[in-house]
This record gives structure tokens, C-alpha cells and sequence, in this order.
């Protein structure tokens, strides 16, 4: 195989490095040597010269990919006048959720800063600065912005700023839940700010209109039960939302991300727009890819543990045009949508629900709030699934979804995403895959994070990783969090680096918005 030698100066191989990771197999591509000092990668080649004090780790011609980077994790959400008036309670708190990241290979996650109508985003962001710095993080963090109450201070005083310091580049706008959606001209307004400031916009595309009619029909039919979420939320409410965020995205010449789809008629939607070359990204998630609606099903209430939104598709329509949009490139990015709630909780998955003069336990889908644990499983489920048994994508496909391309979309890269000269060295040993031995997943085993459950439970994995490196410093290894290196720092962000045609060159001209 061949391997590239780079030379930062003259005498690379008489550098001293603090560690050096030995027989590499660097994004499945070729063998290096990958030596290290300051938390950067400084030297890629082989034989690198070591040091007594060098730290060497064999690798083992193991792949190794850079640290993975989840733009879509929710932790400590459970601070908004909505959460304490719903009264449910996070699983996770930004230590453990942050812990349960690194153990399986993210070391970057961007968060959400939460604006509640009447709030100042300032003010809320400032809030999450200082839970992260009271809780601590084991993965470095930034933040993205919830906006439910765009308001003239909002965007013309408050995100300008937060936008200049590089400590907010994106904004997360609602289409759907009464209490965080916006009108359709808020989010042109938003979408115009996010496009004067070089900010990336993600929307939660289902039309919430549709998902309330729905809901009241079937509560006043008493048709509550897990089972009748998916009913609740249909295809139509996601399609249709996809389509009008991508006219306005199109029309207000931003960047935009999709987050969470999950039909095939929202993925046309989106192949449409990116065969035009309109500034639109997507994102799915391991949930749409491997669990299906039937889990909804389950009884003794289990079924509230697989809750989300949009909810679980048994469609195979569904599910295999959503691993074609994986591999042929509609989807930039796999995310988690880590929002984990404890199955044993009357504040979690059990908010709600009653138990019949028989003793039979029953839920209520209109409380049980959404989300679905998945920070720990994201990169070794699609990892073992995509690349190893499917074998549909190849290590360069799965580092560009779960690394590179979040990294490039968030202002992130090649800072992070990247294992070349310069970059941190964010990085993930996998195992050397004839010796690793398949196991069946089990969440009081195998994983870190503050739930009690896991929707993956039982689901098989053909590899995990052994080791992961933040900044060079070993934080996980072999099934151990380093509980001393909760390290994690906020990450200032630029903008996004993903190739966009822009169509307007200067500021948004009305005149030229229609899109031919």
C-alpha cells in the first residue's frame, strides 16, 4: 500500500513528539506512522523516530479515522420553562453525555443552547457556558442556537455578536411543537440574518399543523398508546415541510440543513434540490436506518423507549432509500439526535402513564417526551453496518459522514475531521477486525452513558472503538473511560467550509430571489 511521507522541515524524523501512533491504517487508506506533540498532529510517515519520553501505541495495522463529530446532541435539556412545565427530566447531563461520547469515539459535539419564547439567546447561551463549565465535558463542545422568538434583538444585536466571535455559527428554526415553531416569515427573516453572517440554519422539517390535527384526532378517539406516534406524525407532515424549507432556502440563497430525515419522499425532495445545486444538506440518523415503527409495539410499555421525532418508519421503501441516500451522497452528515430519557423514570420514558384496574401498564404518546439515546453507538453501528456487513460505504464514505463533512458544515474543520498535519489529534483506534469477536450489545455492559436503556440493545457489532485520543491524550481505552481527562474545551467555530453555489454574490436582492 502505498503511504505518503510529509515533511513539515528538513529534520521531521529527529522531531520529539509526546506520542507516536505506530502501523496506522490512516482512514483505510494506507499505513503511517502518526506522531503527535501538543495535542496536533505534526508528522504523518514511516519509522518515525521516538524518543524515551515518546509515548508509542501500536496500532496494530488496525483503522484508525479522527474523532468523530456530532452536530446534533441534546444534553441537560430539561432546563426550559417547556421542560419543567412538561416535567420531564434528561437522562444525561453534559459529563455523562459527554463521557458516553468519547467511549465510542466522538470527541466533538455541538449542543443546543435553547431559547425559550421571551428569552434572551444571549442570555441562554451564557447559561450553557456556565452548566458546561460547572458539569464538565470529556468531549470538546460548542453550541448551536435554538431561536423560538426571533426578535430585533435577537437578530439584529445579540447574534451578530455571538456570529463575530465565532461562538455561534448556526441556528436550529422548528416547523413543528407549538411551543418552538416559528411563522414561515420568521424563518425568512432568520434564514436572511443566517445569510448575512455566514451562519449554517438547521430546521426540524415536519408541518406541525398537520402533526396536531392528527394528534387531537386520535386522542379523541382515545388512541394514545406508543403505537399511535407514527400515525401521529405521518410521511406527509415530514415531505411536506422538507419542500417548504428547501423553497425558502433556495429563495433566501442560504445554507441549510435538513436535520433527521426519514422518508423516501423528503429524500427526493432533497436530491431535487442538490441536483439543481441549491445551497441544501441533510442529515439521518442510525434510528432510520436500523429500527422500524413496529418497536412502537411493544408491551408493558416498553414501546415509549423508541418515541421520537419524526418517529420509526417500517416502510423497506423508507429505510432502503435512506441507506442509498448514505451511500450515494444526498445525506452530508449522520448524526445521533442523542435525547435520552430513562425507560424506570416517572420523569422519563414513563411520564404519563397509568396503570388499568387490571394491572396492565399503558403510556400516552402526547407526554412521553422524545428522543432516543444513540451519542455512544453512532460511529460503531454505522461503522459495522455499513462498512462490515452491508459493506455499502468504505472507511473514506464513514469518515466523511460522521467526521470530515460535520466538521466541514460547523466550522469546524480541518481543526477537527481531519488526520493531517495541523489538525488536533482527535483520533479512533478501531480493533484489528480478525481478531475482534462480534458481540451482541447490551447497555449495563457496554455502555457510558447517564440511561437505563438502549434501542440498539441486542443489535450485533462486527467492531468498536479500542481507543480514543482528544488532543493526543488517550481518554478511552479498551472498554475504560480516563475519568481524570474530563479535558473537553468550547470550540470557537468559522464558517461553513462545504462547497455551495451562491447565486447572489453581495447582500440578498429580492429582485433576483426567484429561483429559475
Amino acid at each position: 500500500m502505498f503511504c505518503p511521507t510529509h515533511r513539515s522541515h528538513r529534520n521531521l524524523y529527529m522531531q520529539e513528539y509526546d506520542t507516536v501512533l505506530r502501523n496506522a491504517y490512516v482512514n483505510g487508506s494506507y499505513i503511517s506512522d502518526i506522531g503527535v506533540k501538543n495535542g496536533i498532529i505534526v508528522a504523518l510517515g514511516n519509522s518515525l523516530v521516538t524518543a524515551e519520553s515518546t509515548k508509542v501505541i501500536d496500532c496494530e495495522f488496525a483503522v484508525v479515522t479522527p474523532g468523530g463529530v456530532d452536530g446534533h446532541v441534546h444534553l441537560a435539556q430539561d432546563r426550559s420553562p417547556r421542560a419543567k412545565e412538561a416535567g420531564y427530566q434528561s437522562a444525561d447531563t453534559i459529563e455523562t453525555g459527554t463521557r458516553s461520547a468519547i467511549a465510542g469515539g466522538t470527541t466533538t459535539v455541538i449542543l443546543f443552547a435553547e431559547q425559550s419564547k421571551g428569552q434572551s439567546l444571549k442570555a441562554q447561551v451564557e447559561a450553557y457556558h456556565d452548566l458546561a463549565r460547572e458539569q464538565g465535558s470529556y468531549a470538546d463542545y460548542g453550541f448551536h442556537a435554538i431561536i423560538t422568538d426571533p426578535t430585533q434583538g435577537v437578530l439584529q444585536d445579540e447574534l451578530p455578536a455571538m456570529a463575530l466571535s465565532g461562538e455561534i455559527m448556526s441556528m436550529k428554526l422548528f416547523l413543528t411543537y407549538k411551543h418552538m415553531r416559528i411563522s414561515d416569515s420568521q424563518v425568512l427573516t432568520a434564514l436572511l440574518k443566517a445569510r448575512e453572517l455566514g451562519m449554517v440554519a438547521l430546521v426540524h422539517a415536519e408541518n406541525g399543523d398537520l402533526a396536531d390535527f392528527f394528534t387531537d384526532e386520535l386522542t379523541s378517539r382515545g388512541l394514545t398508546e406508543p403505537m399511535y406516534k407514527a400515525i401521529a406524525h405521518p410521511p406527509e407532515a415530514e415531505s411536506e415541510a422538507v419542500n417548504r424549507a428547501v423553497t425558502f432556502s433556495s429563495v433566501m440563497d442560504t445554507p441549510l440543513l435538513i436535520v433527521h430525515v426519514s422518508v423516501q419522499d423528503s429524500i427526493r425532495v432533497i436530491e431535487r434540490a442538490q441536483a439543481h445545486l441549491k445551497p441544501v444538506f441533510a442529515e439521518t440518523c442510525p434510528q432510520y436506518l436500523l429500527l422500524g415503527k413496529e418497536r412502537l409495539n411493544e408491551e408493558h410499555c416498553c414501546g415509549a423507549k423508541f418515541v421520537c421525532s419524526p418517529p420509526l418508519r417500517s416502510d423497506e421503501k423508507d429505510i432502503e432509500e435512506t441507506w442509498r441516500g448514505i451511500m450515494n451522497g444526498t445525506f452530508t452528515i449522520l448524526s445521533s439526535d442523542h435525547c435520552p430519557y430513562r425507560f424506570e423514570d416517572p420523569k422519563g420514558k414513563k411520564l404519563g402513564a397509568r396503570i388499568d384496574d387490571c394491572g396492565v401498564p399503558s403510556a400516552n404518546f402526547t407526554r412521553i417526551p422524545n428522543g432516543l439515546p444513540g451519542v455512544e453507538t453512532r460511529l460503531p453501528l454505522l461503522f459495522s453496518e455499513g462498512c462490515l456487513k452491508r459493506q455499502c460505504i468504505d472507511v473514506k464514505r464513514f469518515v466523511e459522514l460522521t467526521s470530515e463533512n460535520p466538521a466541514k458544515l460547523y466550522g469546524l474543520w480541518p481543526r477537527k475531521g481531519a488526520i493531517q498535519i495541523g489538525s488536533d489529534a482527535d483520533l479512533v483506534l478501531w480493533h484489528p477486525q480478525p481478531a475482534f469477536k462480534p458481540f451482541r450489545l447490551k447497555h449495563s455492559q457496554h455502555l457510558h452513558d447517564g440511561c437505563d436503556y438502549s434501542p440498539y440493545e441486542g443489535i450485533e457489532f462486527s467492531n468498536w472503538p479500542r481507543m480514543t485520543l482528544l488532543r493526543g491524550q488517550v481518554v478511552f481505552n479498551d472498554g475504560v473511560v480516563h475519568k481524570a481527562m474530563k479535558s473537553g474545551r468550547f470550540v470557537h467555530r468559522s464558517q461553513c467550509t462545504l462547497p455551495w453555489r451562491r447565486r447572489m454574490r453581495g447582500d440578498w436582492d429580492v429582485l433576483h430571489a426567484a429561483v429559475s
